[in-house]
């Protein structure tokens, strides 16, 4: 008799701003195969398009500091998630953002043939959110990746690498952060709630060092299931 093979697993990556999302992701792809699906850059990536709906995203995502409507998660979500071979496991970073994209989101993993696995959620205060995000920058001429203190002094320095514009993304700002991580407290909380009554929700502090963070992740989940 021949054995059912196991579908590829999918983790969903929730966490405020400057969670260290981004880093887990990567550290999942490196340790687990995992094909990392990032949501926030999907979308920017749309609202840098030069049309209406290009020019109406990047208003909601930069100046309203607001979600996108589901429908517009969804049909983002679903073309990138068939951008990855069948035998390969996902992690889905920024999705779902709110309970009513929840099984949507679910549904795409199933539609593709991945097993929703678990959801991981890294915990940060506001503050810590605060000041992380503001403090990054990153080169527009060679893309580095900044961190005002550590690798430039003051806003207007040029890039140490290059030497070329520093610049900071529209929404980073101290004032957009607040109004991001707002949105996320009063959009999320719900999302998380469904995940833990499922069952299905590990939660990890944000607040340690990247390595130290997926330690607490990968004891949280089984070695079978990853």
């Amino acid at each position: 008799m021949s054995q059912k093979q196991e579908q590829p697993k999918a983790y969903i990556l929730l966490g405020p701003p400057g969670s260290g999302k981004s880093t887990q992701a990567d550290i999942f792809k490196r340790e687990f195969g995992c094909e990392h699906v990032d949501m926030g850059s999907a979308l920017r990536r749309a609202a840098q398009e030069p049309t209406p709906f290009g020019e109406n995203l990047s208003r909601i995502m930069n100046e309203e500091g607001g979600l996108v409507a589901d429908e517009i998660m969804q049909a983002v979500l679903e073309q990138e998630i068939r951008k990855i071979a069948p035998d390969r496991p996902v992690i889905v970073d920024g999705a779902p953002r709110r309970e009513s994209q929840i099984h949507e989101v679910l549904s795409v993993l199933n539609r593709h043939g991945k097993d929703f696995n678990k959801a991981i959620f890294v915990e940060l205060s506001e503050e810590d959110s605060v000041d992380r995000i503001s403090r990054r920058f990153s080169c527009a001429d060679c893309g580095a990746k900044l961190i005002l203190g550590k690798n430039f002094d003051s806003v207007g320095d040029r890039c140490p690498q290059c030497g070329g514009r520093v610049s900071q993304r529209a929404d980073d700002t101290a004032e957009g952060v607040r109004k991001r991580w707002q949105v996320f407290h009063d959009e999320t909380l719900p999302v998380l709630k469904y995940f833990e009554e499922q069952g299905q929700l590990l939660r990890v502090s944000g607040a340690s060092d990247p390595e130290t963070i997926f330690k607490d992740i990968r004891s949280g989940i089984s070695e079978e299931s990853a």
